[in-house]
């Protein structure tokens, strides 16, 4: 070629255009090591503690691990180790990433050219080559849109990061008091299967001496058999839910062995006054998560449909270039304008139209399902406190039976079966307030879950800590 200047600065552009590519590395997901990295978290990781340390409680005094271990302690840990949380991060990191791709201008793309004479000519040179360029102008309006869609899904992402902490949140609190209720009825329900034995014992010997009937000793062997089935499922459900906490902070089950765990008020559930449910209440009706959700879905349809509404215009490209014609020199200008002859684009209009009506009655749905779920918490919580109530009477009347039945036995005026049948009442009620207290606790569970905010004054604090970890 007869232009070693051209060729020379054509291609130093060229090798600084790929300086400055990125490499590829490629990062293999080893299951045998992600299981050994599984199995050794534990709850005392100095890592962990030099992560928590500055969002814990102030009665803490910023000490990780905690002698003890509350709600908030472990949503804490949750925060940090749960894999769900850590899955919810990564997209919202890709969801930062798409905001570089929608800023990025359009690069140009460069055409090359290339002819020769099969049969020499005087007076002429055998090459034609040339350079062509193509130029998209994608500036302005069109960019701008991009960009704000982009910037959308990354609030959008940052939501849902918020819900699955929420969701996270739930599932420690959950596990945690099926855990407390499950062990305080496994107590009681070996506490019933000892009476029981006893009672099944005294029945069999009063039926072998002729004092009671059989059928006496038939209904105190089914007596320990439900006993004994209700000892089992107690163990089941301790068991069940460990391992859901476990699952629920993103340790192993082995990490949860011998940590003590904390629940001050666990038996005096109560419901906040009425002007903090309120103000909790007007907030979740206005910005809870999904209805923040739903709306930046609305807004990303908004900008969907702006932006087809401007794709009906045409668009204009422009080609500068440069050809060497057999010995003759030419610089040549190429324009391109799309042209809307056959459409105007108004099927596409329409569907972003019709999505974004869809996405205004999603907005309208969800805010409607916050004020129901939340009438309906408050409902239950009023109902199963009373409940509750009632429960501990009807045991602390049992309680006094049993007492009285003591008293009775040592002055020798009932015997040892009418004794051991009032034993087995007093658990029996024990069971039912037990029953009752969680349903208490799952009602003010499911307020928090309407409300999307914690109920605990300790707990509530974290929720500064949980934008941190994001």
């Amino acid at each position: 070629m007869r232009h070693p200047f051209f060729c020379l600065a054509a291609g130093a552009a060229m090798a600084t255009m790929l300086a400055g590519c990125a490499t590829y590395r490629p990062a293999p997901v080893d299951p045998a090591k992600t299981r050994a990295q599984w199995q050794a978290r534990r709850l005392d990781d100095p890592v962990l503690a030099a992560q928590l340390r500055p969002w814990l409680p102030a009665r803490d005094h910023g000490r990780w691990p905690p002698a003890r271990y509350g709600r908030a302690e472990l949503v804490l840990a949750a925060f940090a180790l749960n894999p769900d949380v850590a899955e919810a991060r990564a997209h919202l990191a890709e969801a930062s990433a798409a905001v570089t791709t929608a800023e990025a201008r359009a690069n140009p793309t460069l055409g090359l050219a290339l002819e020769r004479y099969t049969q020499a000519q005087a007076g002429s040179a055998p090459w034609l080559w040339g350079l062509s360029t193509d130029f998209l102008l994608d500036g302005g309006l069109r960019r701008r849109l991009r960009v704000q869609l982009a910037n959308q899904g990354v609030r959008g992402a940052r939501l849902d990061y918020a819900g699955k902490l929420w969701s996270v949140r739930s599932a420690v609190r959950d596990a945690l008091e099926q855990q407390w209720i499950a062990r305080r009825q496994e107590t009681l329900a070996s506490r019933t299967v000892a009476a029981a034995t006893a009672l099944e014992l005294a029945a069999r010997q009063r039926v072998a001496w002729g004092e009671d009937a059989p059928q006496v000793d038939l209904q105190a062997v089914q007596t320990l058999a439900r006993a004994r089935s209700d000892e089992a499922a107690a163990i089941q459900r301790a068991a069940s839910a460990q391992a859901q906490l476990a699952r629920a902070i993103g340790v192993p089950v082995a990490a949860l062995q011998g940590i003590d765990l904390r629940w001050d008020d666990f038996d005096r559930p109560a419901a906040p006054s009425p002007a903090r449910l309120d103000t909790l209440a007007d907030h979740a009706l206005l910005a809870r998560s999904d209805l923040e959700r739903a709306l930046v879905d609305y807004a990303d349809r908004e900008s969907e449909l702006h932006q087809q509404v401007h794709a009906q215009y045409p668009q204009l490209s422009l080609g500068p270039g440069y050809t060497y014609d057999h010995g003759i020199r030419k610089l040549t200008f190429n324009a391109s304008l799309s042209l809307p002859v056959f459409n105007q684009n108004q099927g596409p209009i329409a569907e972003a139209r019709a999505r974004r009506e869809a996405a205004a009655a999603h907005v309208r749905a969800v805010q409607a399902d916050i004020a129901s779920a939340i009438d309906a918490a408050r409902s239950r919580l009023a109902a199963a406190l009373p409940a509750l109530s009632a429960a501990r009477a009807g045991e602390q009347a049992a309680v006094r039976a049993r007492e009285q039945a003591e008293h009775a036995f040592k002055l020798g005026a009932i015997d040892r079966a009418a004794l051991l049948d009032a034993r087995l009442a007093a658990l029996a009620m024990g069971q039912s307030t037990l029953t009752a207290l969680d349903a208490a606790w799952q009602a003010e569970a499911a307020l928090e879950d309407a409300l999307r905010a914690p109920l605990d004054p300790t707990e509530a604090a974290l929720r500064p800590a949980a934008g941190d970890h994001s």
